[in-house]
């Protein structure tokens, strides 16, 4: 039986890059700590939400597998 969560190759390898790619920038950019903390925060989110096999969310501050907008939020966007 072929499940839906976990995952795949392709992931791991695009999660591995980013590090890298989030590092690079530390080391040879000193980038801001604001912008460190967004990107490691994104690639959080990619991976919960991959590994329960969601896309993304419209609204990254949301996260949630279960989250439904409310209507006034829906009206913002």
């Amino acid at each position: 039986m072929a499940t839906t969560k976990g995952l795949t190759l392709k992931d791991y390898n695009w999660i591995n890059s980013k590090c890298r790619a989030i590092a690079k920038m530390e080391e040879q950019h000193g980038v801001k700590e604001r912008f460190l903390r967004n990107e490691l925060y994104v690639l959080g989110v990619f991976a919960f939400r991959h590994f329960h096999g969601a896309e993304m969310p419209e609204d990254m501050l949301h996260p949630s597998l279960n989250y439904k907008p409310l209507s006034h939020e829906r009206q913002a966007v």
